[in-house]
């Protein structure tokens, strides 16, 4: 198979180029702050056990996220591992991949026309099969690698060279000063000035600030605070890092309803109501969008509004923090006035069956929709208070029996269950089901 076209100008596209736009992603095993399996290539860099020779790179192919509500034709996909290359032939194979997309790609049907379709079509034994005649050479198997964790490195955090990098938060990415708000624009303008540092933008829409010698931490932070960006990353919410919105109205054309400009509204309303139930701790990956073409990467949050009317939203689930899958549609018509009580059962379930250390996102995927659709339907509002966290079911619904303990014992539980908003007997209850019954 001919990877090169011998085209003067484009030797690699062509005189037709791609059929759709091709994306690319580089990351380092274990990190997924940039969404890799959204991407049409992905390349994790894997080391040597000595830390600093590069063994080579594993490879996934075929991710996107573009759809369209009600044409079944089109859908979000996550992508899969093709196999290892070792450094010397990364180019190679990925000129290859391109080559397949070129030649094999759908130029008929635009929807269709990204390479996730054509992985989804052959199946990625077929896809590594065609590949492979292009690239001359069978393709490894995947290697091993550490567990994939999220982070967009908010805080401030070592380079390993001596200097320090901080990550700060921006709201939906926008570098500006805000009226009455952080002075982003202006504190930007200052650390490159004053500070010489480097400035990174993140795939989370935050930014990083780079190239800081020990000694200029302190400034950094003053520079932050002084243009009232928080310096303190502990002071956002556990929605705030994993944020995204999309720009929707009114910038983009393709937009149905809202997404960036009402995104730090929806997220005190969502954390307001998980605070509210106890679960205000809870870390999760919350993002919207004005449309269902994907810009906002929502098919792999944890939670996502998906805009499908004016105002109404499609809500996903089950998405995982680890980002390597798609999510489900829960639910098609949501009005935005309707969001708390859509969303109460679920965490109420969650509250309920969640198992320790569980995500939002993978309780989702494991319990399915079914089950949370069900549930929801026979929940009634403000039961969540009766639950007792990991007891599987909702407590104090039947006949309540009394138990004399000592007065201070009694005292010490009071305070404790007021700090978790349980009451005296369900605090009881969980602490004698965790440790008598192993939560039965």
């Amino acid at each position: 198979r001919g990877v090169m076209t011998g085209h003067e100008k484009e030797p690699l596209y062509g005189k037709t180029y791609l059929p759709r736009k091709f994306k690319i992603a580089v990351t380092v095993e274990g990190d997924n702050s940039l969404d890799l399996y959204i991407n049409d290539i992905g390349l994790v860099a894997l080391m040597e056990d000595d830390g600093q020779t590069l063994k080579g790179f594993n490879v996934v192919v075929g991710g996107g996220m573009g759809r369209t509500h009600r044409k079944e034709t089109t859908f979000a996909r996550a992508a899969d591992h093709l196999g290892f290359v070792k450094p010397d032939d990364v180019l190679e194979l990925c000129k290859a991949i391109v080559a397949v997309q070129r030649d094999h790609g759908n130029r008929e049907v635009r929807a269709n026309a990204r390479m996730k379709y054509l992985v989804h079509t052959l199946g990625i034994h077929g896809f590594r099969n065609l590949v492979e005649e292009y690239f001359g050479k069978k393709i490894e198997p995947v290697q091993p690698m550490k567990q994939w964790k999220f982070t967009d490195w908010l805080g401030w955090h070592d380079q390993g060279d001596g200097k320090w990098f901080k990550g700060f938060y921006v709201d939906s990415g926008r570098i500006r000063d805000n009226k009455g708000g952080p002075q982003v624009k202006s504190a930007l303008r200052q650390l490159v000035d004053d500070v010489g540092c480097d400035v990174i933008l993140t795939p989370n829409q935050n930014i990083i600030v780079s190239e800081i010698p020990p000694e200029q931490k302190g400034l950094v932070d003053q520079i932050l605070t002084k243009h009232g960006i928080e310096a303190d990353e502990s002071k956002l919410t556990p929605l705030h890092e994993g944020a995204i919105a999309c720009a929707a109205l009114p910038l983009c054309g393709l937009a149905i309803t809202e997404a960036e400009r009402v995104i730090p509204e929806y997220i005190n309303r969502v954390h307001g109501l998980m605070d509210k139930m106890g679960l205000g701790d809870q870390e999760l990956i919350f993002r919207m969008t004005g449309c269902p073409n994907g810009c906002g990467r929502p098919y792999m949050a944890e939670l996502a509004l998906v805009g499908s009317g004016p105002n109404t939203y499609q809500i996903w689930l089950g998405g995982t923090r680890e980002l390597d899958g798609v999510g489900f549609s829960y639910l098609d018509m949501v009005k935005e006035k309707d969001l708390e009580a859509t969303l109460e059962p679920i965490f109420a379930l969650y509250k309920m069956k969640r198992k320790p250390s569980e995500g939002f996102g993978n309780f989702c995927k494991r319990v399915g929709k079914v089950q949370i659709s069900d549930f929801a339907a026979k929940y009634k509002p403000g039961s969540y208070k009766d639950i007792v966290e990991g007891a599987g079911r909702v407590i104090g619904q039947g006949k309540m029996k009394s138990v004399k303990i000592d007065a201070d014992i009694h005292t010490r539980l009071k305070v404790l269950a007021k700090q978790k908003k349980m009451t005296i007997g369900q605090l009881t209850t969980q602490y004698l089901l965790d440790g008598l019954f192993g939560q039965e």
